[in-house]
């Protein structure tokens, strides 16, 4: 049995989860962030190569980390079509997280003509603690490896039959032929988006007045809107400064500046 995840702080928690109960088990990491960019032209690699350089622009030597994010992606698709080739059983941990989700869809995808057993756990964004408090979540990122037990996930897996994954992959490939640059899950649904989408979340943290440090803007937005990643965030906010609908000051005490709604 191989765990496939989409997000990698979910992956370190599985393996450390994993470790702690002395499982000998492989998770394989695919953050492929496939709710963001474009899935229908080009390569594959290319598409998501495109997206690494936004999530690396603003960190030093970003080509190098662009270039390993690459290289870790294609390891790991190398390791699963090792283990379809061995007929391994996979088993697929995604939730209404629009990156899993997505994740989950392209797997589906990627085994429809596999004859491999395939499982997934579909985890749910909200939770009934022990003390009846509300857990909420944003991703499977925000989970820790006593929450695997807590929360009894796995006995929410499910099998995903052979039908099923066509299924699936009928709604990845409609997706891809609408060829907007963002999806967004609405309503327990995937829907394509256009690329200012997400616009809207930094906006509503701005004025027309005050001038606001980014590392504020973006803190604020991913606090309350956490439907994108910071980096993201901070790639628009270079965009909407570039484009003029935000106007840039030096901050001398940061290296980060500040922003405002041009009049």
């Amino acid at each position: 049995m191989i765990d496939i995840v989409f997000n990698g702080r979910f992956a370190s928690t599985l393996t450390e989860y994993d470790k702690l109960r002395q499982v000998n088990r492989q998770v394989l990491a695919l953050p492929m962030y496939l709710g963001l960019g474009d899935i229908s032209q080009g390569t594959f690699i290319e598409n998501r190569q495109t997206v690494y350089k936004i999530q690396y622009a603003h960190q030093e030597n970003s080509e190098y980390h662009t270039a390993q994010a690459v290289q870790n992606l294609r390891n790991a698709l190398k390791l699963l079509d090792e283990a379809i080739a061995r007929n391994e059983p996979l088993r697929a941990w995604w939730s209404d997280d629009v990156n899993d989700y997505c994740g989950f869809l392209w797997l589906c995808n990627y085994l429809k003509n596999s004859t491999v057993e395939m499982s997934s756990i579909k985890v749910p964004m909200t939770f009934v603690t022990s003390d009846n408090a509300l857990a909420i979540i944003s991703g499977l990122g925000d989970l820790t490896p006593e929450n695997i037990d807590e929360f009894n996930l796995f006995d929410l897996e499910k099998s995903v039959s052979k039908n099923r994954r066509t299924a699936y992959s009928y709604y990845w490939r409609d997706l891809r032929s609408e060829n907007n640059p963002i999806r967004a899950v609405i309503n327990g649904k995937c829907i394509s988006q256009s690329i200012d989408f997400y616009d809207r979340f930094i906006l509503l943290n701005l004025s027309y007045e005050r001038f606001r440090k980014i590392i504020r803007v973006i803190g604020e937005t991913i606090g309350n809107y956490p439907f994108a990643p910071e980096w993201w965030y901070r790639h628009r906010i270079d965009y909407l400064v570039s484009k003029g609908s935000l106007e840039y000051k030096i901050d001398p005490d940061m290296m980060v500046g500040k922003i405002r709604i041009r009049h």
